[in-house]
C-alpha cells in the first residue's frame, strides 16, 4: 500500500513559501532621496563696483615774464630771481610779448610786467583771478591782484648829478638825458638837484664860468653822429664828468669821442672792459629786492600794494669814486631813500 505525503510537510511547505512572498513584498523598498527644496540664486558672477575715473591732473600754474618794447635791461635784470622763485615752487615759468596777453592760459597764475603798458590798464576786469606785478610803473594804483614797483629813475638822476659833481675837480658835470622819456624834465631837474645839494650854486673855478650841472638831451631813434653832436653841444661848456642816462648811450663810437676828450663818464651799465679808464661807476636801480618782496605779498595772497625800487652802486672804478667819495656818496643815497632829501626839491 502506497503512502501518500502527509499533510503536515505539504503544509510547512506552502507556508515557507508563503512567508517568503510576503517578507518579499513586504520588505521596505529603496528610499529614494528627496532633492532639497532649491534656492533661487542670483547671479553674481563678475559682478564688480563702478569704476572711479580719476580726475584730470591739474596742470602747474604759470609765471609769466611780459616785456613792453624798450625794458629788456629792466627784464634782464630780473628774470633769473623769477626763473628761481617759479621753479622753487613747481610753477612754469615764460616769457612774452604784451600781445600774447590776448589769449592767455587757464592755468596762468602770475604776471610781472617790466614796465608799464596798455595790457595792465583793465586787468582787474580781464583776468581777476591772476596777480599782476609792474615794475617802473609811476600811475597805476595798486588793488586786490595788482602791485605796483615804482620806479627809482628820479632818485637815481639825483644821485647821478651827486656823484658826477662829486668827482669833477671843478664841478663840471653833465648829464645826457633820453628826450622820449615820459620823465625827462623831472629827470633833468633831480641832476641838477643832486650836483647842487653838495656844492650849491657850483661855481667853477676857471673858465668858461658857468653854474654846474649841465644837461641836453638826445633823440634815441637819431644816429650815433647825432648823440655825438649832443655831448659836443654840451662839452663847449669843458665837461670833466659826464652822466650817460640811458644804456644805449654806451655805443662804442659816443665812448669814443668822450674818452677821446678825456671827460669821465657814469653810466646805468657796466661798460666794456676798453672803456673801464674814464668809467666812474655803475648806478643802477635795483628791483630785486623789491620784486622779491611783492612776489612774497601775492604768493601769501595779501593785496596788491605800491612798493619803491631802490639805488646801489654796483660796480665802481676806484681811481674815479675813492672810498672816501663812494662812503659820502652812500650816506647821500641812505639819506635819500628814506626821505630825508626830496630830490625835486632842495633847500
Amino acid at each position: 500500500m502506497s503512502l501518500k505525503p502527509s499533510l503536515s510537510v505539504r503544509s510547512l511547505v506552502i507556508l515557507f513559501l508563503f512567508g517568503f512572498l510576503i517578507a518579499a513584498c513586504s520588505g521596505n523598498p529603496p528610499t529614494a532621496l528627496t532633492p532639497a527644496p532649491t534656492q533661487t540664486q542670483y547671479a553674481t558672477a563678475d559682478v564688480q563696483p563702478p569704476t572711479e575715473v580719476p580726475s584730470p591732473t591739474p596742470l602747474p600754474g604759470q609765471v609769466w615774464l611780459v616785456i613792453p618794447e624798450g625794458r629788456e635791461a629792466t627784464a634782464n635784470q630780473i628774470q633769473p630771481l623769477l626763473e628761481g622763485k617759479a621753479a622753487s615752487q613747481n610753477f612754469l615759468f615764460e616769457v612774452h610779448t604784451p600781445t600774447d596777453l590776448e589769449n592767455p592760459p587757464k592755468n596762468l597764475v602770475l604776471v610781472v610786467f617790466a614796465g608799464p603798458d596798455a595790457q595792465t590798464s583793465t586787468w582787474n576786469e580781464r583776468f581777476p583771478q591772476t596777480g599782476l606785478i609792474i615794475l617802473e610803473d609811476d600811475s597805476t594804483e595798486a588793488s586786490q591782484n595788482v602791485s605796483v614797483i615804482r620806479s627809482a629813475s628820479v632818485m637815481q638822476a639825483f644821485m647821478a648829478g651827486f656823484i658826477t659833481t662829486l668827482v669833477a675837480p671843478d664841478f663840471r658835470s653833465g648829464g645826457l638825458f633820453n628826450q622820449n622819456d615820459p620823465l625827462v624834465n623831472q629827470l633833468q631837474d633831480s641832476f641838477l638837484n643832486g650836483g647842487r645839494y653838495l656844492c650849491g650854486r657850483c661855481a667853477p673855478v676857471f673858465a668858461p664860468i658857468v653854474f654846474f650841472p649841465q644837461t641836453a638831451t638826445f633823440n634815441p631813434d637819431g644816429s650815433v653822429t647825432e648823440w655825438v653832436a649832443a655831448f659836443e653841444s654840451l662839452h663847449q661848456n669843458r665837461l670833466e664828468t659826464l652822466y650817460l642816462a640811458d644804456p644805449a648811450l654806451l655805443d662804442p663810437q659816443l665812448l669814443e669821442a668822450i674818452s677821446r676828450q678825456n671827460v669821465a663818464f657814469l653810466t646805468t651799465q657796466t661798460p666794456a672792459e676798453e672803456w673801464r679808464s674814464q668809467w666812474i661807476a655803475t648806478l643802477e636801480v635795483d628791483h630785486l629786492g623789491t620784486l622779491e618782496k611783492a612776489w612774497e605779498n601775492w604768493q601769501n595772497g595779501e593785496p596788491g600794494k605800491i612798493w619803491h625800487a631802490s639805488i646801489r652802486i654796483s660796480e665802481t672804478n676806484p681811481e674815479r669814486l675813492t672810498d672816501g667819495k663812494r662812503d659820502l656818496a652812500l650816506k647821500t643815497l641812505h639819506e635819500l631813500e628814506n626821505g630825508w632829501i626830496y630830490p625835486l626839491s632842495i633847500p
